[in-house]
């Protein structure tokens, strides 16, 4: 198995982290840097909405802030008293026994969620992943999973863990930050979701959390070493996530002119969403997917291009989804059968 390192940030801003992220894909894929553990916190309150949410807000209101992953999925906590996790691999099953060498996209979080598991275990809590997205303790969520594989394979594999504030707070902080209401998010409360801090009754300090968490994946992977991020690697993160803010990637927002079509549908993890602009011999001009879903986003850029100057029905749809999907790598995740994602495309009013 590959060696791991890790880079402990206990305080990174939301552009620097991605930017980080971007740069460890591409180092890692190419075996220039080695695979690659990040736990970190972010200052402030935010909201970490998913990669294919809609969003045109301002990055800030009301005291509650916005950034975007490039993991899909729902949308979770994020700031004070939450503690984040990215591990960097050169593919889903590099870092893996021989066994899942040919692993399947929905057992990737299984695998991967196993250290947060350890390390939870490891502070006296009882946990579980059931499945999907989660991470629970008594069937409340404590931890959310999200990955994405992009162009050369890498995974990155992210968790958002709630150490002092949970998802119960969520709704409460969309509310002040998407006034428009345009990313989606289930009511929890303290039957459905838990911190740290609630289940251990003590408070967690940031070190604490971030050595439990290497103590887990280092009984997954071995020994894992720890070490300072480097000059150059905090400048290369600095720099890519600039290039971010500079084409606008926290705001994935639409127009009513652009499309004249939509469908809805409620999925594994939340909402989904097609909208298209079908042009009057009925062929499709553009599809956007949002919502709560998580992907690998070549199969989601591979998947709008195949599907413009399609025919809107059932037939052609039917075809361009399973030629996407069934290409080695490509994912999708929480909407269930293909042939659902086909429906809410082809159904599409």
């Amino acid at each position: 198995m590959a060696a791991l390192e890790a880079v402990v940030l206990q305080s990174i801003s939301p552009w620097d982290l991605l930017g980080l992220e971007l740069y460890f894909l591409d180092t890692v894929a190419a075996r220039r840097t080695p695979p690659q553990l990040v736990i970190y916190s972010l200052a402030g309150r935010l909201v970490s909405i998913g990669r294919y949410h809609l969003f045109g807000g301002p990055p800030e209101r009301e005291g509650t802030g916005a950034m975007r992953r490039l993991t899909g999925g729902r949308a979770v906590g994020g700031g004070d008293g939450w503690v984040g996790l990215a591990l960097i691999a050169p593919s889903w099953s590099a870092m893996l026994p021989e066994r899942d060498a040919n692993l399947k996209p929905d057992q990737v979080m299984n695998r991967y969620a196993r250290g947060v598991l350890a390390a939870l275990r490891s502070l006296g809590l009882e946990c579980f992943y059931p499945g999907r997205d989660a991470i629970t303790i008594d069937r409340r969520e404590v931890a959310m999973c999200s990955f994405e594989s992009d162009a050369s394979g890498a995974l990155l594999f992210e968790v958002s863990l709630a150490a002092d504030r949970g998802m119960e707070e969520l709704s409460r902080d969309l509310d002040r930050l998407d006034a428009e209401g345009s990313v989606p998010s289930a009511v929890h409360g303290p039957d459905s979701s838990t911190t740290l801090r609630r289940e251990l009754h003590r408070e967690s300090a940031f070190s604490e959390i971030a050595r439990a968490l290497i103590a887990g994946f280092s009984q997954m992977f071995g020994n894992v070493r720890e070490r300072e991020l480097a000059a150059g690697q905090k400048l290369e993160g600095a720099h890519r996530g600039r290039e971010l803010q500079s084409i606008h990637w926290l705001n994935r927002a639409t127009s009513g002119s652009h499309y004249n079509r939509m469908g809805r549908v409620a999925g594994q993890l939340g909402q989904i969403e097609a909208r298209l602009r079908i042009s009057g011999d009925n062929r499709i001009e553009r599809l956007l997917l949002s919502g709560d879903f998580i992907a690998n986003s070549r199969a989601i850029g591979a998947l709008e291009a195949a599907l413009e100057g399609q025919p809107h029905d059932l037939p052609a749809v039917s075809r361009a989804v399973t030629k996407v999907f069934s290409a080695n790598g490509n994912f999708i995740l929480g909407a269930g059968e293909l042939s659902n994602l086909v429906r809410l495309i082809a159904n599409a009013q």
